[in-house]
């Protein structure tokens, strides 16, 4: 079995700042890989800070995150992290034919300068200061990557 090592990044993104997270994304990412890391996980939500709340139902703000992560999986692989697996917590815009305007809480693998594998959270917490049933869409699908000979499953918080 191959040997992997993953570095939890424990960051406090700010809600809304896209270009401000981007850049806690790629700082973050450079230190783990200088650590040696081959994946780094990093937070729920980590480019758009959380909880984004109505922020969530904007088209234009779900526009921009959709560009926020290309740029970020460039911008990861030009300042040479490529080969670093980098999994980010993002809003994913919802499907085209969507009756409503929730997009999905989801988690984004990038490599090598694309975003090779996207996860939508399933079960969504409504309880407490939760109310994702009202800015999010569920995800039905697993997201399974592989590092080498390892699968790997990507989730989010109650999944």
């Amino acid at each position: 079995m191959t040997n992997i090592r993953i570095a939890l990044a424990q960051v406090n993104p700010t809600v809304g700042d896209l270009l401000g997270n981007r850049a806690l994304v790629v700082e973050t990412t450079a230190q783990a890989a200088a650590a040696g890391a081959d994946l780094v996980a990093f937070p729920e939500m980590v480019l758009t800070g959380y909880p984004i709340e109505d922020l969530a139902l904007r088209p234009s703000f779900q526009q921009a995150c959709a560009g926020s992560l290309e740029m970020l999986a460039s911008d990861l692989d030009a300042a040479g992290f490529g080969d670093v697996v980098v999994v980010v917590g993002h809003l994913a815009p919802p499907p085209a034919d969507a009756d409503d305007r929730r997009g999905f809480n989801a988690a984004a693998v990038l490599h090598r300068g694309a975003v090779v594998a996207d996860y939508a959270k399933h079960h969504l917490p409504n309880y407490g200061v939760f109310d994702e049933q009202r800015y999010f869409r569920s995800g039905d699908l697993p997201c399974r990557i592989r590092l080498g000979d390892v699968d790997v499953a990507v989730v989010i918080c109650e999944d």
